[in-house]
């Protein structure tokens, strides 16, 4: 325990008489210290294991055990061995045996009653004492902290030193060692670097990687001519070519180390979301020019080429989709106009015999029209395609009030909605202007609405206008079949659908349409939907963006 200059120094207090101990409390008292009471001498060796006294005030006469046993057990207690030690004593001068008292290690002794003044004094000279030992003992205690530090830190130099010497020494040794085969050895390896192929060096037997040129380290990452490699990217995984796992032993290039001849085996990885594949070959080359039989794997990096093939056969996956759903498109309102033109021209040859009502030309002219009109929107669609593939979708910015082109086809397709059993509500009351192109607007109500009649049929339908601050913002909202959170994004993309072709006709072209459209003036479209409570499609569209029309064909040519 380190005592500092100003704190309290504890001193020990024992008297089997409470009065006495009362009456050493108020003498000391002014000092200002800590004072520790004992009753007995046992009480008194207990306190002396917890902590350290500056002196001890030991009663001479005790029952049990006396001051002086008391006195000689603290002196045999090597840690209390120097504590001061002052009897108090009631005996007369005669009475006491000095010659004991000072054999058992007492320092002094009073007669009670004694003087308090004189007993302050002979205490405040043990409690400087002890204060002084307690930082002759710090400050020597630092000193050997100071000097083990120092020893250890020159200690810890020296070996520092001897540690680079050595170090030094072997690099030179090494140098020397390893200079002789570096130079045909760097020439030959310069030479393998620059191979555009993947090229290792195995050595027979152990699997062992000689040496990888570049580009067989950049293959996958490098795990398949180092296991070190494999056990960074543990998540990257080989397969043969019908997708069954490779674990290590069979990869190229411990099957080459095994003695095999590999011609062309293919190896494929995938790593997260990228995917690779390879061609392995390989040739022992025997022990010659003093070199030892080594194994030569080369491979054949054919990712691209796996890629292209996968992009093939999508796009005509695509394509032959395309084209059965086009013919049938096509078909269903050229089958529709054919029959009602036979229709008609049976009715016009018995125009004599049985004269037909005005009212039913009409109601077939009626469905003509609906179907040449349905034909010339698939036109449309199809020449869409091969505008905006080629940038060329053009845009005529003019002053247009949204409200009134949402109206327009909301009444346009009143008939198509009730045959669909879809009340159409529309909220469009306040004029939305901005500068957009009529048409190409036009046609994103359009689409939205007949997509919201195909997939709501017989459930109402909402179409909602409303004026922000920078922008308009269109909602189209059914009650259908809606959409899954996973077809969503997709549903957005070219010939993407989320229903099969066989439940609902279409090309999969009239989102994609919107989608590019609201892209190419500026704005955005966005879906939510919970499946089997319908869907909501919102489109924003910037009301001052005149020159966005002319970016969106820049960007699509670029």
């Amino acid at each position: 325990m380190s005592i500092l200059p100003r704190e309290k120094v504890p001193i020990l207090l024992v008297d089997d008489q409470p009065e006495g101990l009362m009456a050493l409390e108020a003498t000391l008292a002014p000092l200002g210290h800590q004072l520790v009471t004992a009753r007995s001498g046992r009480e008194a060796l207990r306190q002396l294991l917890h902590q350290d006294f500056a002196v001890v005030l030991l009663d001479v006469v005790m029952p049990e055990m006396d001051g002086f046993e008391t006195a000689q057990l603290i002196r045999e207690r090597e840690k209390s061995r120097n504590t001061p030690i002052l009897f108090l004593t009631a005996l007369s001068r005669g009475e006491v045996p000095e010659f004991r008292a000072y054999a058992v290690g007492a320092v002094d002794y009073l007669l009670k009653p004694y003087e308090p003044d004189i007993l302050r004094s002979k205490v405040s000279v043990f409690v400087d004492l002890f204060r002084k030992t307690d930082m002759l003992r710090r400050q020597a205690e630092a000193l050997r902290e100071a000097q083990r530090r120092e020893h250890e830190r020159e200690l810890a130099e020296a070996h520092q030193r001897l540690e680079v010497e050595r170090s030094r020494w072997r690099e030179e040794l090494l140098k020397k060692e390893m200079e002789a085969g570096r130079n045909q050895q760097r020439w030959l390896e310069a030479v393998l670097a620059a191979l555009p192929s993947p090229l290792a060096l195995v050595e027979p037997g152990t699997g062992h990687i000689l040496f990888a040129n570049r580009t067989a380290q950049e293959l996958a990452s490098g795990c398949l001519v180092y296991p070190e490699a494999r056990a960074l990217h543990s998540e990257l995984v080989f397969t043969d070519a019908e997708g069954k796992p490779l674990p290590h032993e069979e990869l190229p290039a411990a099957r080459a180390a095994r003695g095999e001849v590999l011609s062309g085996v293919p190896v494929e990885w995938t790593h997260g979301e990228q995917r690779g594949a390879a061609l392995a070959f390989s040739s022992r080359l025997p022990q010659m020019h003093g070199r030892a039989e080594t194994v030569l794997l080369a491979m054949l990096d054919v990712t691209a080429l796996q890629v292209t093939e996968r992009n093939l056969q999508r796009a005509v996956r695509v394509r032959d989709d395309f084209l059965s759903m086009a013919s049938h498109e096509l078909r269903t309102p050229l089958t529709s106009l054919k029959v009602h033109i036979q229709g008609a021209l049976r009715a016009a040859a018995r125009r004599d015999e049985e004269p037909v009502p005005v009212t039913q030309y009409v109601a077939k002219l009626e469905t003509l029209e609906q179907n040449v009109s349905r034909l010339a929107q698939l036109v449309d669609n199809l020449l869409d395609i091969s505008r905006i593939n080629a940038g060329r979708l053009d845009f005529e910015l003019a002053e247009v009030d949204l409200s009134v082109v949402v109206r327009e086809v909301a009444a346009r397709f009143s008939e198509e909605a009730a045959r669909a059993g879809c009340p159409l509500t529309v909220r469009a009351e306040n004029p939305v202007l901005g500068r957009w192109d009529r048409g190409r607007v036009d046609q994103v109500v359009t689409n939205l609405l007949t997509n919201a009649l195909k997939y709501g049929a017989g459930a109402p339908v909402e179409l909602a206008v409303r004026e922000e601050s920078t922008h308009a913002t269109l909602e189209v909202k059914d009650h259908g079949i809606g959409i899954r959170e996973q077809d969503r994004h997709r549903i957005f993309e070219r010939f993407e659908r989320a229903v099969p072709h066989e439940h609902y006709s279409g090309f999969g072209l009239g989102l994609w349409i919107v989608h590019e459209i609201a892209t190419g003036l500026g704005g955005s479209v966005t879906v939510e939907s919970t499946p089997g409570q319908g869907a909501l499609f919102r489109v924003e569209l910037p009301r001052t963006r005149e020159h966005q029309a002319t970016e969106w064909r820049r960007a699509s040519q670029a």
